[in-house]
């Protein structure tokens, strides 16, 4: 970079260049005719240099920020020499297996060419629900999909070609929509590309690529200062979902190792699942841009989205996993598995910030991170069109609550910094569907010391159409999501159907739900499907009910120190049940006059940590929380101790006798590692209770209680139970029963052996 710049012009191009890619996606959202781009904003615009690195990203979906830089070096590669790469060209890939996360994902990309000289590249991406594969739920190869473009010149000097352009719509079921969304990305790159143009202009060119440069060399030093900042260490965690190959529920896991030293970052995923037979998969491009969304949006959210964000982090995943599926599998469900694994690295993530110090950065999940099903409408409307589409509410999840706060109530999702969700009067204008009800779903959030965020609710009824199917796309069942801390996971999203004759009649008598909770047999008859994926007709009349259809956040920290006024409002506010304020919170309010009862209060929550130290067992072999031989730690039955002061009590004496231990590091909400006698060592920072070296797995000298993962009270059952069972692993402090962490464990694919999330030396 030979060109010296100005810090006051090089911070005005910066900040223009964004707001020229903000523009490019704004035309993309004003051409397009898709709700999955208009109301969604999935859809994405971008800068490369001339041999393909990312510059700069204006997303609507942190998804597909990395998607285009392969596409563009494999246009490189294949294309400059024939048929040529020439000004006013622009190409269109769509291929997986090379720059997208499933073949929905389109792009396209164009050169920028200056004085005869291509000196950048522009990028557009959105999703279409359109590729005219087989219906979803069947897909077993890739194949099945649709058509998958590895590279097609659909501009060529300025001119859109009508045969290209016609072969793509044509193999849809939905021409006009797909067709709208192809020129829609056209003119988001025409739209960047002429102000990238003029910049040059104004700032001449050299300066306009010593700035790219530097945008990128930027990112990359401020990543790497973010990591110096950080204790090293080593974080993992585990993920589960379902995936339905031929109908059979089979569940997979994805086991996420993050190591941190030095100024880099890795990630290894071994462990994780081998692939599946259905498309329940995701190629290694989608891993890496599902990886992007938690590097953007946890660790990295104020570096610049670009190439150098991510040079000093590297990924492992094994070849025919299902975060890496071999060609031809098909992967259709690329997104939804890719959200396991930045679910996972989200949870690896948020613990090294909060080692670190970083406090104000942690967040425990967001949303159930696909949990659960989404409703894929296909037939006709009640105008006679074809409806092929989805409807995107989902991204009005509830956000992971923090240390300091509960997460935001139908507040975003993780993939979309922008989110939005559907306009309920254009759905019912261009869908077959009326909307009873949209609200927030009581419980949906995860208990803890501070809760998730609530999801949302809906009851749509199907009408003016005898020709509706809805899709049934897994995986789901279980929580998608991770409570961080001793905080609960998310709930699990509950799709019903009301099948009913009688709803014409009762609504004209004014009569119709305006809750979830209000339904039930009286309203029809209510199924499940007999099947668990694939397309199933819908009668008109029916109800389709989706309880946390956004599913809630996921809670952080024990949920008995969550504020007892706070449990009694969100009760007030109809945010969480009776059921829940009791049966987890242990708060008692008044059922008729509303009051808080402190004594009560004080009492139910002695009796809920008296159960969880009854109910739960050391693990196998260990005794809780010993370090033997070594005089710093007390004798006494930690059991007895019920205290939940911070003071010290049995480890007084031990601690006089070894002296004051050198100051700790907080690795936890309620964990430290302090040098007690030369040895680094885990103890609790409410009652000092030893937990043993940090060189092993402080939950192996916890204690763990195995629930069933729908026998918690508050948990909303799932349209489907999960089978293979599922459950929830307790850890608590032996010696005062403080919730440290709530793992999901399925013992189809694992042992008992507790994940080893928090793997730090003391400082």
């Amino acid at each position: 970079m030979g060109v010296e710049l100005d810090p006051v012009r090089y911070e005005m191009f910066r900040h223009r260049l964004f707001q020229i890619l903000e523009e490019g996606r704004v035309a993309m959202q004003s051409v397009s005719g898709s709700p999955v781009v208009v109301e969604g904003g999935e859809c994405m615009s971008s800068f490369y240099d001339a041999d393909g690195t990312v510059i700069l990203t204006a997303a609507g979906l942190l998804l597909h920020c990395t998607g285009c830089q392969e596409a563009i070096q494999r246009a490189i590669a294949w294309y400059e020499r024939d048929p040529g790469i020439h000004d006013g060209d622009q190409f269109f890939f769509n291929d997986p297996y090379i720059a997208a996360t499933h073949v929905y994902d389109m792009l396209v990309v164009k050169p920028i060419f200056h004085q005869g000289r291509r000196i950048a590249w522009t990028a557009a991406m959105m999703h279409t629900a359109d590729t005219g594969g087989v219906l979803r739920g069947g897909h077993q190869e890739i194949f099945h999909e649709g058509i998958r473009i590895p590279g097609l010149k659909v501009v060529e000097q300025g001119r859109v070609r009508p045969d290209v352009f016609r072969a793509l719509t044509a193999q849809c079921r939905d021409p006009d929509y797909v067709g709208l969304d192809l020129k829609a990305r056209i003119a988001a790159n025409n739209v960047c590309a002429r102000h990238y143009l003029r910049l040059v202009e104004r700032y001449g060119v050299e300066f306009v690529e010593a700035a790219g440069e530097k945008i990128i060399a930027d990112s990359e030093r401020m990543a790497r200062a973010r990591l110096r900042g950080l204790p090293d260490g080593t974080w993992r965690a585990r993920v589960y979902a379902f995936a339905h190959p031929r109908g059979r529920r089979t569940p997979f896991r994805v086991v996420c190792t993050m190591t941190k030293r030095g100024e880099e970052l890795s990630f290894d995923f071994t462990g994780t699942s081998p692939q599946n037979a259905d498309s329940a998969n995701c190629t290694l491009s989608c891993s890496w841009s599902s990886l992007f969304v938690a590097l953007a949006g946890h660790l990295f959210w104020d570096v610049p989205w670009n190439g150098g964000m991510v040079a000093p982090v590297r990924l492992h995943i094994p070849e025919g996993t299902v975060l890496n599926c071999t060609f031809p599998a098909a992967c259709s469900q690329g997104p939804a598995i890719g959200g396991t694994l930045y679910s996972a690295a989200h949870a690896c993530i948020a613990r090294m910030l909060y080692a670190g110090g970083r406090l104000g950065d942690v967040n425990a999940a967001w949303d159930r991170v696909y949990g659960g099903e989404y409703r894929r409408l296909g037939g006709h409307n009640q105008h006679g069109g074809v409806v092929a589409q989805q409807i995107y509410d989902f991204f009005g999840g509830g956000l992971g609550a923090a240390p300091f706060r509960d997460g935001v109530h139908t507040g975003g999702h993780m993939l979309n910094p922008q989110a939005r969700i559907s306009d309920v009067e254009l759905i019912e204008m261009n869908y077959p569907l009326l909307f009873l009800c949209r609200n927030q779903a009581p419980d949906s959030g995860g208990a803890g010391k501070h809760q998730g965020g609530m999801g949302m609710a809906r009851i749509m009824m199907v009408y003016g159409t005898r020709d509706l199917t809805d899709n049934r796309w897994p995986p789901y069942g279980l929580p998608g999501g991770w409570g961080l801390f001793g905080g609960y996971p998310c709930t699990v999203w509950e799709q019903r159907m009301f099948r009913t004759e009688h709803l014409p009649e009762r609504f004209r008598q004014g009569e119709y739900p305006t809750s979830v909770d209000e339904l039930g047999p009286s309203w029809g008859e209510p199924f499940p499907p007999d099947t668990p994926t694939g397309r199933l007709p819908v009668p008109e009349y029916t109800l389709l009910v989706d309880r946390a259809e956004a599913s809630g956040g996921s809670g952080y920290g024990d949920p008995l120190d969550r504020d007892p006024v706070s449990v009694a409002a969100d009760l007030r506010d109809g945010l969480v049940s009776r059921g829940l304020a009791e049966g987890i919170y242990g708060v008692i309010v008044e059922p008729e006059a509303g009051a808080l009862d402190p004594q009560a209060t004080r009492a139910r929550r002695d009796a809920i940590r008296a159960e969880r130290l009854r109910e739960a067992c050391p693990l196998p072999g260990r005794t809780p929380g010993t370090i033997a031989p070594s005089p710093a730690v007390g004798g006494t039955d930690p059991r007895a101790q019920s205290d939940r002061a911070p003071a010290a009590t049995a480890d007084a004496a031990g601690e006089a006798q070894a002296g004051t231990p050198a100051p700790g590091r907080r690795i936890h909400e309620s964990l430290e590692v302090v040098t007690l006698d030369g040895t680094a060592v885990i103890r609790c920072l409410r009652c000092r209770h030893p937990f043993g070296p940090a060189t092993e797995n402080y939950k192996r000298r916890a204690l763990r209680r195995v629930r069933d993962l729908y026998g918690v009270g508050f948990r909303s059952l799932g349209s489907e139970r999960p089978d293979p069972p599922a459950f929830f692993q307790e850890y608590l402090c032996p010696g005062c029963g403080t919730l440290l962490q709530v793992d999901v464990w399925c013992p189809a694919l694992d042992d008992e052996e507790p994940v080893w999330d928090i793997q730090v030396e003391a400082p």
